[in-house]
């Protein structure tokens, strides 16, 4: 467990974070949440059940027993659960990342023949950690026009020291060569996500990735309870100073030579500007919901296979009542989470992640502080970058302007 008062990140000095210089906080209200069901619109499937790597972080084994394939029964029952009408509704969509999904490439072939089935497809949006990806899975993931994700995170000396296969083997090789085919052959539906480890550089991890040719780049902090593994106080400072540069050169940039977008950082852009607004950070455990490789119901993902927090069954429908104990408890809206509510950014941010706050925050629904002070880094640049544009460059905004993918959370 992390020593708060060692590292100097609490709850407590959130608290007295105030906004900066600038920031305006009218026009900024989310729109309420509504408990209840909805219809689900988005489906996080668990096709593999399990990952082939060994990453020195991981945050599903650490909380989620290990599961099956699922079972191309399943994955068809999956189906009519999302579409019961066979018809799809605006919005909606599946995505495929718990585990190592490549696992169970068969069954992503299945649901393309499912998708091909109904006149308006699904879009896919699919996360794996790139190993898998020979020649012959390539060429089909670019003719599938799914939406790819690759986890990479940052140069060899950062991704073979934490994402390794089991012996402790190196990925970076075989991962950057995915990487650079995707960034090559489509730009357009393709990002990298990587995770920041205790000692990494943000700043070097971004080069890396951009280096490959990626144009949409994810950084997240680590979720984990060891000190030798999550950020320290030099590594939130370094990540701000990253992430305001980012900024700074975006400012500086010609139009034609934006520097590739850094899409958390983009999520703040927006939300200043009005757009995605929300009182919680994801539709989970309302739209969206995970199904296990069993066809149990969980809010998301990162919920498969642990039982407190199961939600029903693609056969016997959604339990009510959990769903209900859910939105009230694991899954509440920011302004009732401790210090969420009087924190200056909770418009821009939506909240903590619900598995977060719930399998590595400090209790009571409360966000990892950790987390909150990258998030306060990405608002606090994204409103240098807003207010210098809105003075002197107001049509450089446009280039932030919501599409499918931002309000999908993508």
């Amino acid at each position: 467990m992390i020593d708060t008062k060692k590292e100097n990140i609490s709850s407590s000095s959130l608290l007295s974070s105030s906004a900066p210089p600038g920031f305006d906080a009218e026009g900024l209200t989310p729109p309420p949440v509504k408990n209840g069901v909805y219809r689900t619109t988005s489906l996080a499937l668990d096709l593999a059940g399990h990952c082939n790597l060994a990453c020195r972080y991981c945050a599903e084994s650490a909380t989620q027993p290990r599961r099956d394939l699922m079972s191309p029964g399943t994955l068809e029952t999956a189906w009519k659960f999302l579409l019961p009408d066979g018809v799809p509704a605006k919005g909606m969509s599946i995505r495929l990342g718990s585990g190592e999904p490549l696992i169970g490439f068969s069954l992503m072939k299945k649901l393309v023949e499912l998708q091909q089935k109904v006149k308006e497809p699904i879009p896919v949006f699919l996360t794996t950690n790139g190993t898998l990806i020979d020649d012959e899975i390539a060429e089909w993931l670019i003719a599938s026009g799914w939406n790819v994700k690759i986890s990479l995170d940052g140069p060899a000396s950062v991704q073979d020291k934490w994402r390794v296969l089991p012996g402790g083997i190196g990925t970076y090789e075989r991962v950057a060569k995915a990487v650079t085919l995707m960034a090559q052959q489509i730009p357009e539906r393709f990002s990298v996500t990587a995770v920041l480890c205790r000692g990494t550089d943000p700043a070097e991890v971004f080069d890396g990735i951009a280096g490959l040719g990626v144009r949409r780049i994810e950084l997240v902090p680590v979720a984990h309870k060891s000190e030798s593994v999550s950020p320290g106080p030099e590594d939130v400072r370094r990540y701000k100073t990253f992430v305001m540069n980012y900024a700074l050169r975006y400012l500086e940039s010609d139009e034609k030579q934006l520097p590739p977008e850094l899409t958390r950082f983009k999520q703040r852009v927006l939300r200043l500007m009005g757009y995605t607004l929300a009182r919680i950070s994801c539709g989970a455990g309302r739209q969206f919901l995970g199904v296990g490789p069993g066809g149990d119901l969980y809010p998301c993902f990162r919920f498969i296979g642990v039982d407190n927090y199961r939600l029903g069954h693609i056969e016997t429908g959604i339990d009510r009542e959990a769903v209900t104990a859910f939105q009230e408890g694991a899954g509440r809206p920011y302004e009732q989470r401790t210090p969420c509510g009087t924190c200056w950014a909770a418009p821009l941010c939506g909240g903590p992640c619900f598995a977060c706050a719930e399998m590595f925050g400090p209790g009571d629904g409360q966000p990892i502080s950790l987390h909150c002070q990258y998030v306060l880094a990405d608002s606090e640049a994204a409103v240098t970058l807003v207010n210098r544009l809105r003075e002197h460059n107001p049509e450089r905004l446009l280039t932030f302007l919501p599409n499918l993918g931002d309000i999908l959370g993508e």
